[in-house]
Protein backbone atom coordinates (compact mmCIF):
# COMPACT_ATOMS: atom_id res chain seq x y z
CA UNK A 1 0.00 0.00 0.00
CA UNK A 2 3.06 2.16 0.70
CA UNK A 3 3.06 5.40 2.27
CA UNK A 4 -0.24 7.43 3.44
CA UNK A 5 0.26 11.05 4.51
CA UNK A 6 -2.21 12.56 7.23
CA UNK A 7 -2.79 16.20 7.22
CA UNK A 8 -3.87 17.65 10.23
CA UNK A 9 -3.50 20.50 13.13
CA UNK A 10 -0.51 17.93 14.26
CA UNK A 11 2.27 18.81 17.29
CA UNK A 12 0.75 22.71 17.97
CA UNK A 13 0.38 21.42 21.65
CA UNK A 14 -3.53 20.05 21.26
CA UNK A 15 -3.68 16.45 22.57
CA UNK A 16 -7.34 16.43 21.08
CA UNK A 17 -5.55 16.90 17.57
CA UNK A 18 -3.32 13.96 17.96
CA UNK A 19 -6.28 11.68 19.32
CA UNK A 20 -8.06 12.63 15.78
CA UNK A 21 -5.12 11.35 14.02
CA UNK A 22 -4.57 8.06 16.24
CA UNK A 23 -8.36 7.44 14.97
CA UNK A 24 -7.46 8.27 11.34
CA UNK A 25 -4.47 5.68 11.43
CA UNK A 26 -7.06 2.90 12.76
CA UNK A 27 -9.44 3.95 10.24
CA UNK A 28 -6.69 3.88 7.61
CA UNK A 29 -4.32 1.26 8.37
CA UNK A 30 -1.00 1.95 5.96
CA UNK A 31 2.31 -0.31 5.77
CA UNK A 32 3.81 3.26 6.37
CA UNK A 33 2.25 6.28 7.87
CA UNK A 34 3.78 9.74 7.84
CA UNK A 35 1.77 13.34 8.91
CA UNK A 36 2.05 16.52 8.83
CA UNK A 37 3.59 18.19 12.23
CA UNK A 38 5.18 21.39 13.02
CA UNK A 39 6.60 19.52 16.15
CA UNK A 40 7.57 16.13 14.99
CA UNK A 41 8.81 14.92 18.19
CA UNK A 42 6.10 15.81 19.86
CA UNK A 43 3.42 13.94 17.57
CA UNK A 44 5.78 11.16 17.17
CA UNK A 45 5.45 10.46 20.71
CA UNK A 46 1.93 10.93 21.38
CA UNK A 47 0.99 8.72 18.35
CA UNK A 48 2.36 4.93 18.68
CA UNK A 49 3.05 3.48 15.20
CA UNK A 50 3.86 6.79 13.09
CA UNK A 51 6.92 6.15 11.25
CA UNK A 52 7.55 9.84 10.52
CA UNK A 53 6.49 13.15 9.87
CA UNK A 54 6.51 15.91 7.32
CA UNK A 55 6.68 19.66 7.35
CA UNK A 56 4.94 21.44 4.34
CA UNK A 57 3.46 20.32 1.30
CA UNK A 58 6.25 19.63 -0.93
CA UNK A 59 7.81 17.77 1.48
CA UNK A 60 4.33 15.50 1.63
CA UNK A 61 4.48 15.39 -2.58
CA UNK A 62 8.34 14.15 -2.19
CA UNK A 63 7.08 11.40 -0.77
CA UNK A 64 4.74 10.20 -3.45
CA UNK A 65 2.21 8.82 -1.14
CA UNK A 66 -0.50 6.36 -2.05
CA UNK A 67 -2.90 7.51 0.23
CA UNK A 68 -3.34 11.06 2.25
CA UNK A 69 -6.17 11.58 4.53
CA UNK A 70 -6.76 15.34 5.29
CA UNK A 71 -8.63 15.83 8.79
CA UNK A 72 -9.60 15.08 11.13
CA UNK A 73 -10.31 17.49 14.47
CA UNK A 74 -11.36 21.55 13.25
CA UNK A 75 -9.43 21.22 10.63
CA UNK A 76 -12.28 22.29 7.66
CA UNK A 77 -11.57 25.85 7.91
CA UNK A 78 -11.14 28.24 4.66
CA UNK A 79 -7.23 29.28 6.27
CA UNK A 80 -6.20 25.24 6.08
CA UNK A 81 -8.24 24.32 3.06
CA UNK A 82 -6.25 27.64 0.95
CA UNK A 83 -2.93 26.33 2.79
CA UNK A 84 -3.74 22.65 1.60
CA UNK A 85 -5.59 22.38 -1.45
CA UNK A 86 -3.39 23.16 -4.03
CA UNK A 87 -0.92 20.21 -2.48
CA UNK A 88 -3.77 18.01 -2.39
CA UNK A 89 -4.60 19.03 -6.10
CA UNK A 90 -1.37 17.95 -7.43
CA UNK A 91 -1.22 14.96 -5.29
CA UNK A 92 -4.21 13.23 -6.73
CA UNK A 93 -2.41 14.50 -10.22
CA UNK A 94 0.09 12.12 -8.51
CA UNK A 95 -2.16 9.36 -8.43
CA UNK A 96 -2.64 9.38 -4.52
CA UNK A 97 -6.57 8.41 -3.40
CA UNK A 98 -7.65 11.10 -1.09
CA UNK A 99 -9.49 10.97 1.69
CA UNK A 100 -11.87 13.82 3.52
CA UNK A 101 -11.97 12.14 7.15
CA UNK A 102 -14.07 13.02 10.36
CA UNK A 103 -13.86 16.83 9.67
CA UNK A 104 -15.08 19.35 11.96
CA UNK A 105 -15.94 22.16 9.30
CA UNK A 106 -16.33 25.92 10.19
CA UNK A 107 -18.81 28.64 9.26
CA UNK A 108 -16.54 28.86 5.92
CA UNK A 109 -18.82 32.30 4.90
CA UNK A 110 -17.48 34.39 1.94
CA UNK A 111 -13.97 33.12 2.66
CA UNK A 112 -14.11 31.12 -0.52
CA UNK A 113 -11.37 31.62 -2.85
CA UNK A 114 -9.76 28.48 -2.32
CA UNK A 115 -13.18 26.52 -3.60
CA UNK A 116 -12.21 26.42 -7.33
CA UNK A 117 -13.32 24.26 -10.09
CA UNK A 118 -10.25 22.31 -9.00
CA UNK A 119 -10.58 21.95 -5.57
CA UNK A 120 -14.36 21.13 -6.15
CA UNK A 121 -13.36 18.19 -8.53
CA UNK A 122 -11.03 16.66 -5.42
CA UNK A 123 -13.93 16.69 -3.11
CA UNK A 124 -16.01 15.37 -5.93
CA UNK A 125 -13.51 12.56 -6.77
CA UNK A 126 -12.64 11.77 -3.47
CA UNK A 127 -12.30 7.92 -1.83
CA UNK A 128 -14.09 9.29 0.83
CA UNK A 129 -15.64 12.45 2.68
CA UNK A 130 -16.60 12.78 6.36
CA UNK A 131 -17.63 15.08 8.85
CA UNK A 132 -17.41 14.54 13.02
CA UNK A 133 -21.29 16.70 13.57
CA UNK A 134 -24.36 17.66 12.09
CA UNK A 135 -23.46 21.09 11.63
CA UNK A 136 -20.52 20.04 9.65
CA UNK A 137 -22.80 18.95 7.12
CA UNK A 138 -24.64 21.88 7.05
CA UNK A 139 -21.46 24.03 6.25
CA UNK A 140 -20.36 22.18 4.30
CA UNK A 141 -23.53 22.51 1.45
CA UNK A 142 -23.85 26.23 2.85
CA UNK A 143 -20.07 26.49 1.90
CA UNK A 144 -20.58 25.38 -1.71
CA UNK A 145 -18.69 22.03 -1.85
CA UNK A 146 -20.10 19.79 -4.14
CA UNK A 147 -20.68 16.81 -1.90
CA UNK A 148 -22.72 16.25 0.94
CA UNK A 149 -20.39 14.44 3.09
CA UNK A 150 -21.43 11.37 5.46
CA UNK A 151 -21.54 11.41 9.34
CA UNK A 152 -18.64 9.50 11.74
CA UNK A 153 -20.12 10.97 14.69
CA UNK A 154 -17.07 11.32 16.76
CA UNK A 155 -15.49 7.74 16.31
CA UNK A 156 -11.90 9.23 18.33
CA UNK A 157 -14.52 8.08 21.06
CA UNK A 158 -13.75 4.32 20.83
CA UNK A 159 -9.68 4.49 21.33
CA UNK A 160 -8.93 2.55 24.42
CA UNK A 161 -7.04 4.43 27.07
CA UNK A 162 -3.96 3.74 28.79
CA UNK A 163 -4.47 3.48 32.46
CA UNK A 164 -0.48 3.83 33.90
CA UNK A 165 -0.59 7.57 34.16
CA UNK A 166 -3.95 7.26 36.30
CA UNK A 167 -2.94 4.17 37.92
CA UNK A 168 0.35 6.10 38.37
CA UNK A 169 -1.30 9.38 40.32
CA UNK A 170 -4.85 9.27 41.31
CA UNK A 171 -5.59 7.85 44.98
CA UNK A 172 -8.15 4.72 44.75
CA UNK A 173 -10.10 5.99 47.96
CA UNK A 174 -11.16 9.57 47.00
CA UNK A 175 -14.17 10.79 44.61
CA UNK A 176 -12.84 12.38 41.91
CA UNK A 177 -14.00 15.62 39.84
CA UNK A 178 -11.64 16.11 36.47
CA UNK A 179 -12.15 19.94 35.56
CA UNK A 180 -11.09 20.98 32.22
CA UNK A 181 -11.09 24.85 31.31
CA UNK A 182 -10.28 26.85 28.16
CA UNK A 183 -9.26 29.97 29.23
CA UNK A 184 -10.39 32.08 26.40
CA UNK A 185 -11.58 35.89 26.54
CA UNK A 186 -15.00 34.90 25.99
CA UNK A 187 -15.24 31.95 28.49
CA UNK A 188 -13.45 34.06 31.24
CA UNK A 189 -16.42 37.04 30.89
CA UNK A 190 -18.82 33.97 31.08
CA UNK A 191 -17.56 32.71 33.90
CA UNK A 192 -17.45 36.38 35.96
CA UNK A 193 -21.03 36.76 34.84
CA UNK A 194 -22.46 33.65 35.25
CA UNK A 195 -19.97 32.57 38.66
CA UNK A 196 -23.29 32.16 40.95
CA UNK A 197 -24.28 29.71 38.37
CA UNK A 198 -21.15 27.88 38.63
CA UNK A 199 -20.78 28.07 42.53
CA UNK A 200 -24.58 26.73 42.78
CA UNK A 201 -23.62 23.96 40.12
CA UNK A 202 -20.32 22.47 42.21
CA UNK A 203 -22.17 22.52 45.37
CA UNK A 204 -23.00 18.94 44.59
CA UNK A 205 -19.24 18.15 44.45
CA UNK A 206 -17.95 18.88 47.92
CA UNK A 207 -15.58 16.34 49.24
CA UNK A 208 -14.31 15.56 45.83
CA UNK A 209 -10.59 15.84 44.92
CA UNK A 210 -10.08 17.54 41.97
CA UNK A 211 -8.08 16.19 38.68
CA UNK A 212 -7.11 18.59 36.12
CA UNK A 213 -7.56 17.61 33.30
CA UNK A 214 -5.39 19.62 30.85
CA UNK A 215 -5.32 18.88 27.13
CA UNK A 216 -3.94 21.62 25.43
CA UNK A 217 -0.98 23.72 25.63
CA UNK A 218 -0.42 25.88 22.53
CA UNK A 219 2.47 26.39 21.21
CA UNK A 220 1.57 29.78 19.77
CA UNK A 221 -1.77 30.57 21.79
CA UNK A 222 -1.95 31.54 25.60
CA UNK A 223 -5.66 31.59 24.84
CA UNK A 224 -5.57 27.83 24.22
CA UNK A 225 -3.39 26.83 27.80
CA UNK A 226 -5.75 24.96 30.06
CA UNK A 227 -3.39 24.82 32.01
CA UNK A 228 -4.08 28.51 33.02
CA UNK A 229 -7.22 27.95 32.68
CA UNK A 230 -7.87 24.70 35.02
CA UNK A 231 -5.48 26.96 37.62
CA UNK A 232 -7.60 30.00 37.24
CA UNK A 233 -10.90 28.09 37.38
CA UNK A 234 -9.59 26.58 40.90
CA UNK A 235 -8.61 29.60 41.85
CA UNK A 236 -11.69 30.94 41.68
CA UNK A 237 -14.45 28.24 42.26
CA UNK A 238 -13.10 25.29 44.16
CA UNK A 239 -10.20 27.47 46.24
CA UNK A 240 -10.14 24.58 49.33
CA UNK A 241 -10.22 21.69 46.98
CA UNK A 242 -7.30 18.97 48.10
CA UNK A 243 -5.72 18.55 44.12
CA UNK A 244 -5.82 14.81 43.43
CA UNK A 245 -2.74 14.96 41.18
CA UNK A 246 -0.76 18.27 41.45
CA UNK A 247 1.94 17.16 38.94
CA UNK A 248 -0.82 17.24 36.11
CA UNK A 249 -0.21 20.92 36.79
CA UNK A 250 3.79 20.75 35.78
CA UNK A 251 4.04 22.20 32.24
CA UNK A 252 7.45 19.76 32.09
CA UNK A 253 5.56 16.81 33.04
CA UNK A 254 2.62 17.61 31.01
CA UNK A 255 5.11 18.28 28.07
CA UNK A 256 6.81 15.11 28.80
CA UNK A 257 4.20 12.77 30.02
CA UNK A 258 1.25 13.14 28.37
CA UNK A 259 -0.68 11.46 25.62
CA UNK A 260 -4.40 10.68 24.58
CA UNK A 261 -4.36 7.64 25.58
CA UNK A 262 -3.23 8.31 29.00
CA UNK A 263 -5.11 12.08 29.17
CA UNK A 264 -8.29 9.41 29.18
CA UNK A 265 -7.04 7.12 31.13
CA UNK A 266 -7.24 10.09 33.84
CA UNK A 267 -10.35 10.76 32.68
CA UNK A 268 -11.66 7.52 32.73
CA UNK A 269 -11.04 7.36 36.75
CA UNK A 270 -13.15 10.58 37.62
CA UNK A 271 -16.78 9.77 38.86
CA UNK A 272 -17.33 13.11 36.40
CA UNK A 273 -15.58 15.18 34.35
CA UNK A 274 -16.63 19.50 34.07
CA UNK A 275 -15.27 20.47 30.52
CA UNK A 276 -14.76 23.48 28.52
CA UNK A 277 -12.63 21.31 25.52
CA UNK A 278 -14.78 18.91 23.61
CA UNK A 279 -12.27 16.05 22.73
CA UNK A 280 -12.50 15.97 26.79
CA UNK A 281 -15.98 15.36 26.44
CA UNK A 282 -15.34 12.47 23.58
CA UNK A 283 -12.79 10.76 26.06
CA UNK A 284 -15.29 10.82 28.94
CA UNK A 285 -18.36 9.97 27.18
CA UNK A 286 -16.48 7.76 25.93
CA UNK A 287 -15.12 5.88 28.92
CA UNK A 288 -18.99 6.45 30.19
CA UNK A 289 -17.79 9.06 32.96
CA UNK A 290 -21.00 12.16 33.63
CA UNK A 291 -19.94 14.61 31.54
CA UNK A 292 -20.91 18.05 31.86
CA UNK A 293 -19.75 20.66 29.75
CA UNK A 294 -19.34 24.17 30.21
CA UNK A 295 -19.40 27.10 27.96
CA UNK A 296 -20.34 30.37 26.54
CA UNK A 297 -23.99 30.31 25.18
CA UNK A 298 -22.29 32.32 22.11
CA UNK A 299 -19.77 29.47 21.48
CA UNK A 300 -21.33 25.97 20.08
CA UNK A 301 -18.36 24.04 19.67
CA UNK A 302 -18.74 21.96 22.88
CA UNK A 303 -22.48 22.06 22.51
CA UNK A 304 -22.81 20.15 19.04
CA UNK A 305 -20.25 17.77 20.65
CA UNK A 306 -23.04 17.24 23.19
CA UNK A 307 -25.90 16.89 20.42
CA UNK A 308 -23.38 14.49 17.80
CA UNK A 309 -22.99 12.12 21.03
CA UNK A 310 -26.74 12.42 22.80
CA UNK A 311 -28.12 8.95 22.26
CA UNK A 312 -24.58 8.05 24.44
CA UNK A 313 -24.43 10.27 27.14
CA UNK A 314 -24.10 8.56 30.26
CA UNK A 315 -26.78 9.48 32.51
CA UNK A 316 -26.99 12.56 34.82
CA UNK A 317 -24.94 14.17 31.39
CA UNK A 318 -25.70 17.87 30.42
CA UNK A 319 -24.47 21.07 28.20
CA UNK A 320 -24.64 23.94 30.35
CA UNK A 321 -24.57 27.13 28.77
CA UNK A 322 -23.06 30.51 29.93
CA UNK A 323 -24.44 34.12 29.52
CA UNK A 324 -21.73 36.77 28.56
CA UNK A 325 -22.08 40.46 29.59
Amino acid sequence: MGITAFIGAYGYGNLGDELCLMEAMHAFPAEEARAFSVDPDWTMRCVPGLAGCFADGAAMLALRPRRVVYGGGMFGTSEAFRAWMPWLVQAEAQGAEIHFHNLGVASLGRDLGWLDAAANGVFVRAAGFTVRDYLSIERAIEGGIARTPRLTFFPEAELPADPSLAEALLPRDRRLLGVSIIPSPLMREALRHEAALVHALLTEFEGHAVVPIVSTVHLHAPEEDDMEGCAAFLRDFLPRAEIAAPLLLDRAHWRAELTPARLKGLIARCDTLVTHRKHNAVHAIGAGVRTIGLHPLEDHSLRRTFVTLCNRLPPGSRCVGLLSP
